[in-house]
């Protein structure tokens, strides 16, 4: 992601995704988190990872469709995943009834690690409403050129209108300025056991009008 002006000079927009929109976006975000150190470390065989997170995010996807909040821009350069206020955990319900998609992507043995991992991060995760950014990507071949900042101001725009705050797990440290430049600033870490370190970032209210 990156804060240039480039693709908003160019008239990108960003727009709603709908299911129709799930295979290319899932394939953007899977190149766009490939080397992500939160990603290898919940999928740590190499060799199938690039199969499997294509899967990941669609799932992802799927489960954050019904709130209308996960966008796209126009040729799928950037996509963001996002959950509203009071729906930023994903419901022990939604698990079993996606239990083969997600067993499928990390087997018995990778589901625990991954329900682990999350149960840390989630006891992180501030209970106050607000917009989660729960993933937000470019895919490489256009980073740097503005798609990324394009992607995360609709629904910015949307958390200002109603004058709420977000937050995010910056899972790099390089990209911790660019999150600060939309107005998000850090508020701790949040070290995995022997696993990369996460970066919790708030970004205050707006006041409307």
């Amino acid at each position: 992601m990156s804060v240039d002006s480039t693709a908003r000079e160019a008239g990108v927009l960003a727009r709603a995704a709908t299911w129709a929109d799930a295979d290319p976006l899932a394939a953007t975000l899977a190149r766009a988190f490939f080397d992500d150190p939160l990603i290898c470390f919940i999928l740590k065989d190499e060799a199938t990872r690039a199969a499997k997170m294509p899967r990941l995010f669609k799932l992802l996807f799927k489960l954050g469709l019904p709130y209308g909040a996960c966008d796209v821009t126009s040729g799928y350069e950037a996509a963001a995943l996002w959950r509203p206020p009071g729906q930023w955990e994903i419901p022990w319900w939604q698990y079993i009834t996606n239990g083969a998609k997600f067993l499928g992507t990390f087997g018995f043995g990778g589901a625990r690690h991954v329900t682990w991992v999350m149960d840390i991060i989630e006891k992180r995760h501030p209970h106050e409403p607000h917009w989660y950014l729960q993933a937000i990507g470019t895919d490489p071949a256009k980073q740097g050129k503005g798609f990324g900042g394009v992607v995360i101001r609709r629904q910015l725009a949307t958390a200002d209108a109603a004058g709420m705050p977000a937050y995010l797990e910056s899972s790099k440290e390089t990209n911790i300025p660019i999150y600060q430049s939309f107005g998000f600033e850090v508020t701790g870490e949040i070290k995995l056991p022997d696993g990369p370190t996460l970066w919790p970032m708030w970004r205050k209210a707006k006041t409307p009008g």
